[in-house]
């Protein structure tokens, strides 16, 4: 009796385990353990605050690579002597303004004034030093935005010329409202973008009140000080900054950003503020101006830096339609002994794209769709991993889907309960929402959405913005922005690792439905 109870026992179990799915045996590889032991190392003093070009981030990307070779992913980088690396080597430009600055504005009545450096102005340098002098021309806040219809630029000369510009974006009207969620990040490379287009020499910046730039030496606490203890000047990472291609000159114009003296040179504040009020009237006002033309000489240290993304893959059934799981992999690096470790800004998303690696391996099956794993360089600096990336692709059109992570471990500022996450997506494929409810209520996954879907060209905040520019629909999780976010505190131990895992476990149910569809 007892040996047929045993074997009665055996059969059951044996039953069970043949019932179970591949997908089901890959999520049950992703704990927090997994999360947690990634993490922590990435986001270790050891790694330096892995900023893009540095040796800290030459550290992570090995890191990130050997624990692809080891799960056996196929290398899905550059060749070399005929063998696939796991790494996409591309050059970038790293610059910063020199301590050599030159501006001065003439006036209408032939009064010329001259600026100093540090004192009246900062300036955003190209990424090559530029002297000139041209006239000067008033742009308002510099966008251009065909679906408000709304030009700065309409019916004006623009091109070589100095551009009086408007810090920030308007905040009145329709125009205030559809810009009022648009990140910083974003209003700014949209800004340098349209400069580019239209050609600017040189731009002024200047606030619509005449505040001082709150990166100018002599504001106070320029660089948030709230977690450094040092009295000097504490050197900003984003006083540095990357250009990529570096296959062509810059048209990038350098910028020089002022305070009220500055602008009381070049135009009366009641002017400007004039103009600000004309917004969603029917004809925007147009300020006179003091000055006719200004001169320039921006100065700028630049030096050629070596980066690279980290890619593998899994190669399906069908190995041209690819779906892709990616993650930006640097952060701000260090500087004066501080160290910005990242560990939510993104130790945790490659985290969660090293468990999801882990998980497809775990199935023991080949996907019907090939699996493509990026680990991206220079997000923090203008998304320049993923855009190298799609510009070398060869068939863009192939990537069936992208999912992001970006900040996954905390609980964001507009976040009311631990286990929220903001889920963001393509608007023209809700589909991608359906699926992720789904897969929530089958395996009473523990985490509440938000509905972030946004249109196509309206994409925002990461790597998803590259593929957006492509077509190609995405979705991404972010937990949101904390205290911490780009601190010194951005720390491991404050991470949520169960939050981080879960993340993990739905993210690898929803893209490994869709490789397998």
């Amino acid at each position: 009796m007892k040996k047929l109870l045993i074997t009665a026992l055996l059969c059951s179990t044996f039953s069970v385990m043949a019932q179970e799915s591949p997908k089901d045996k890959g999520l049950k590889v992703i704990d927090e353990a997994t999360i947690q032991s990634s993490l922590s190392y990435l986001a270790s003093d050891w790694m330096e605050g892995r900023e893009a070009g540095h040796p800290g981030a030459y550290r992570a990307s090995d890191y990130i690579a050997s624990m692809f070779e080891f799960m056996g992913l196929e290398p899905a980088g550059d060749s070399i002597d005929g063998q696939p690396t796991y790494f996409q080597n591309f050059d970038v430009l790293e610059y910063k303004a020199s301590d050599k600055q030159f501006l001065s504005v003439q006036a209408k009545n032939g009064q010329e004034y001259t600026f100093a450096y540090h004192t009246d102005f900062e300036v955003k340098a190209a990424p090559a030093s530029i002297s000139g002098k041209g006239n000067i021309v008033f742009v308002g806040y510099g966008l251009d935005i065909d679906s408000l219809k709304y030009n700065d630029f309409y019916k004006k000369n623009v091109e070589g010329k100095v551009w009086l510009r408007l810090k920030g974006k308007p905040a009145k009207g329709k125009v205030g409202e559809a810009l009022k969620e648009l990140p910083s990040k974003q209003l700014h490379n949209i800004k340098e973008e349209l400069a580019e287009k239209y050609g600017a020499l040189a731009v002024i910046e200047i606030d619509a009140l005449g505040e001082l730039p709150k990166t100018a030496s002599n504001f106070p606490f320029r660089d948030n000080r709230k977690y450094y203890e040092g009295d000097h000047k504490l050197s900003s990472f984003y006083d540095t900054r990357l250009y990529s291609p570096v296959s062509k000159p810059s048209k990038i114009a350098p910028v020089f950003m002022g305070g009220e003296y500055l602008m009381a040179s070049i135009v009366d504040k009641n002017e400007v503020m004039k103009y600000v009020n004309s917004i969603g009237e029917s004809k925007l006002y147009t300020p006179s101006l003091f000055a006719t033309g200004a001169t320039f000489q921006s100065n700028a240290i630049v030096e050629r830096k070596r980066v690279r993304n980290v890619l593998a893959k899994v190669t399906g059934q069908m190995p041209d339609s690819v779906v892709m799981i990616g993650a930006h992999y640097d952060h701000l690096g260090k500087r004066e002994g501080y160290v910005w470790n990242g560990a939510d800004d993104n130790a945790s998303g490659v985290a969660a794209i090293l468990g999801i690696a882990k998980a497809v391996k775990a199935t023991g099956v080949q996907p019907k769709r090939t699996m493509l794993f990026a680990s991206w360089t220079a997000e923090e600096k203008g998304l320049h991993g993923s855009k190298n990336f799609l510009l070398n692709y060869d068939d863009p059109s192939q990537i069936k889907m992208y999912l992001n992570f970006d900040m996954i471990g905390r609980r964001g500022d507009w976040h009311s309960k631990d286990n929220q996450v903001s889920f963001i997506y393509t608007a023209e494929h809700p589909e991608t929402w359906d699926l992720n409810q789904e897969n929530i209520k089958d395996y009473n996954i523990d985490l509440e959405m938000f509905d972030g879907k946004s249109k196509r060209g309206e994409a925002g905040g990461s790597d998803n913005v590259n593929f957006d520019t492509y077509g190609i629909p995405y979705f991404w999780y972010h937990t949101g922005g904390h205290e911490d976010y780009h601190q010194v505190s951005d720390h491991a131990d404050k991470i949520m690792m169960d939050k981080a895992a879960e993340i993990t476990r739905l993210s690898y149910l929803n893209i490994w439905d869709i490789a397998n569809e």
